[in-house]
């Protein structure tokens, strides 16, 4: 076959598709040989209600090849064949039809296949091959067809014989890939669940025996990863393809494996990383992706055709639902953007499609924003509001504010699973009311409290939750003491608002237990804060002693002690040693923040308000300066290690709390309020913001005055007020936790009452 070349070929060259003749028609193809070095094809028609005899694809159109860390180098050296213009010219009915090299691959190995003697395909004798390929078999230069096509594509799959996968050609990966596939698959789950295999990581053959499992080598994991890092598995359109399908069989290159072999080996691994905790195969990720399994989609998926075809009974929150779909999937990646929901429109009933029709004219964020209300609609739930994202991330612009971005690969919920109830019992259903226009979004709400102080913006730091911010001491030292809203120590409603009261796994609220693990975890990331402004001190040092630079500043530290020693300094020279408890609290815990400015970011100032937390309660879940002294010289835990020439994140013995931190934390930022609530809210949110409670809504929201990008300053709230008073638009910059009004506490306040609020 030719090998790929830019489209060249005059319109009256290439093939011309006749328009289908029923409303259940699709067009199917036949390979038919090939001439001159050209593959030939055939398409025909075929018509669904006749229950036809055909096989349907799966694929993606682009480079099929894995992508990431010690995968880039190849899949970006044969980027290039898979370019939209890169296309192979291929012969139907004597006119041109080009194609995608991915398809092109494939057809040229199924031919191949089909003239084996042992071919794997089983055709009935009465019957010809014939396969189902979105890219040729619909006209996708006619979006009407296509729109109409896509919404029979649940049809196309449930009808086919059998669904074929192509993965792409082979690689270097692939045949380690396979064998690693195969002996995981054969191995009993218990007994790999049982060993001490680790895995994604390199172990001696002498574990592995000792288990009585098959050696897999640290080659053959790290061709396992590639190859569930092909773009197949990230598709969002597989969903629907694989969960329909009557018989799936995969494809990589000259390699086939079945579905269930794969399926069980996936398992397998999943079993056995979820005895060990934690996910070993995201040291496969880039810093920028999510760090998800890789192993899960192919987990997912097959969980998702075991509830289909009635093989398993789903919980509720897990039966495959458009609401359930949506957020499961949100890790998928489409090309259209609109295809993340056209995309699930095979899986839905009747009644939702008719409401939802397909059609690719109409502009992405209209697409969502009627996903979003239909979803509120349908479903009385404001959960899909918990899933905006800050708008500093958002890809789709313009767009309504209270409208998620459905094209990102990730959201994160602070609150979404039945425990909350911010509004109170009275107001557990969402309030829709009609709206002047689709990109609007009116509901019942309080405009509860506004926030007067927020912490720093960590979002673009890679390990950003595991640096120290020093911001959560400042608004920390703000709170009564104690809390005046829940009567807690005001370390522990620190450490409850940055973990959203939450376990990882989302129990509420979190064990008493937490407050030590804190303390631990805040220990650790001290001594980091120690190493890494002892490295910037020698950086700054060799500068000036080789080019006349000017020298380290003067609060910087040479290592822990070394600031430790400055702090003490300090507090003894303002006196602060000559203050009791109420004293330190009235004069030094009062608005405007304190040791705030950006000259007070280094340590020795962070210790000072350690100090301060320390001195103004019993038994503090933040450390004082003798817990921290004895912590350098005999840690618990131990955050950064040299290895070689790299430092590598260690994790925490108990893990517990900092998993949750972490997963509630990320492009998030703590605030407080005027009311003295502490918060933890969206990156973006600032002073001046709302916090609302939206009647059916289980944690607050952050909204903003004016339209999505308007910036009302102080000196015009009033003006503002008068001119708009109830009517007044807003935008929803997200969803909040407040410490102290999650289970409808607000409610019993002295003012509260729902009103129209109209979002933007």
């Amino acid at each position: 076959m030719k090998s790929p070349t830019a489209v060249t070929a005059d319109d009256h060259q290439r093939y011309q598709y006749k328009p289908l003749p029923t409303g259940t028609s699709i067009r199917v193809l036949q390979i038919k040989g090939v001439q001159e070095g050209k593959l030939c094809i055939s398409l025909e028609s075929i018509d669904l209600a006749d229950d036809p005899f055909f096989y349907a694809l799966s694929y993606t159109w682009g480079n099929p090849h894995a992508n990431g860390v010690d995968f880039t180098e190849h899949f970006n050296t044969v980027s290039g064949e898979y370019t939209s213009e890169s296309k192979t010219e291929t012969v139907c009915h004597g006119k041109s039809i080009y194609i995608q090299t991915n398809l092109a691959d494939f057809l040229q190995e199924l031919q191949s296949s089909l003239e084996q003697q042992d071919s794997p395909f089983q055709i009935p004798r009465s019957h010809e091959f014939r396969i189902w390929v979105d890219a040729v078999c619909i006209n996708q230069d006619d979006l009407e067809e296509r729109a109409f096509q896509v919404q029979m594509m649940g049809d196309v799959y449930r009808k086919a014989a059998r669904t074929i996968i192509w993965l792409g050609r082979g690689d270097q990966y692939t045949t380690d890939a396979v064998e690693a596939i195969s002996k995981l698959a054969a191995c009993p789950q218990d007994v790999f669940v049982q060993s001490n295999i680790t895995p994604f990581r390199q172990q001696e053959p002498d574990v592995y025996i000792a288990s009585g499992v098959p050696y897999i080598s640290w080659m053959e994991w790290c061709s396992l990863a590639a190859f569930f890092k092909r773009q197949w598995f990230s598709r969002l359109w597989i969903v629907q393809e694989v969960i329909l399908s009557r018989e799936l069989f995969l494809m990589c290159g000259s390699h086939q494996i079945c579905w269930e072999v794969l399926v069980t080996a996936a398992r397998t691994v999943e079993a056995r990383c979820k005895v060990l905790g934690f996910s070993p195969s995201t040291l496969f990720m880039q810093a920028h992706e999510i760090a998800v399994a890789l192993e899960h989609n192919t987990v997912q998926l097959a969980r998702w055709r075991d509830f289909y075809y009635g093989t398993s009974a789903p919980e509720p929150q897990t039966r495959i639902t458009f609401e359930n779909l949506i957020y499961d999937t949100w890790i998928f990646s489409a090309t259209d953007p609109r295809d993340k929901v056209y995309g699930m429109f095979g899986l839905m009933k009747t009644d939702l499609k008719a409401k939802m029709a397909v059609d690719y004219t109409t502009p992405v964020e209209l697409v969502y924003a009627l996903t979003t209300k239909h979803m509120i609609d349908h479903y009385s739930s404001l959960q899909i509001l918990s899933c905006v994202q800050d708008a500093s991330i958002r890809r789709i612009k313009p767009s309504p504010s209270w409208t998620p971005d459905l094209s990102l690969p990730y959201f994160n919920m602070i609150c979404s699973n039945g425990f909350f109830c911010a509004a109170g019992v009275e107001n557990k259903t969402p309030q829709l009311l009609p709206s002047s226009s689709w990109d609007r979004l009116k509901l019942k709400g309080c405009l509860f409290d506004t926030i007067v102080e927020t912490g720093n913006d960590r979002t673009n730091h890679v390990n950003s939750s595991v640096l120290l911010d020093p911001s959560w001491f400042e608004l920390c030292m703000l709170l009564s003491q104690p809390y005046q809203h829940t009567g807690e120590p005001r370390t522990e409603v620190l450490w409850r608002t940055l973990c959203a009261n939450q376990t990882s796994e989302s129990v509420v609220p979190a064990p008493k237990d937490y407050g030590i693990l804190f303390k631990e975890l805040l220990s650790a990331m001290i001594m980091v804060r120690a190493e890494i402004e002892s490295e910037a001190y020698a950086e700054d040092q060799a500068k000036q002693e080789t080019r006349g630079d000017p020298g380290p500043p003067p609060d910087c530290c040479t290592g822990f002690m070394d600031a430790l020693g400055k702090a003490k300094e300090k507090w003894t020279f303002a006196e602060f040693d000559t203050l009791g408890r109420e004293e330190i609290l009235r004069h030094l815990c009062q608005r405007p923040r304190f040791l705030s400015s950006d000259r007070h970011g280094w340590l020795i100032y962070t210790l000072t308000k350690l100090q301060i937390l320390a001195l103004t309660e019993d038994n503090p879940n933040t450390p004082n300066w003798e817990e921290l002294e004895q912590f350098f010289y005999n840690p618990t835990y131990v955050m950064r290690r040299k290895k070689g020439h790299d430092i590598v994140l260690v994790r925490q013995n108990d893990e517990r709390f900092s998993a949750s931190f972490h997963k509630r934390y990320g492009k998030h930022k703590l605030f407080l309020t005027e009311k003295g609530y502490l918060g933890l809210g969206p990156a973006s949110a600032k002073v001046g913001d709302v916090v609302a409670i939206l009647a059916g809504a289980e944690g607050p929201f952050i909204l903003r005055h004016g339209h999505p990008g308007c910036d009302i300053g102080e000196e015009n709230q009033e003006e503002r007020k008068e001119k708009e008073g109830e009517n007044e638009v807003m935008s929803l910059v997200g969803q909040a936790y407040v410490h102290g009004i999650m289970n409808g506490e607000a409610v019993e306040e002295e003012g509260f009452k729902l009103r129209e609020i109209e979002l933007a």
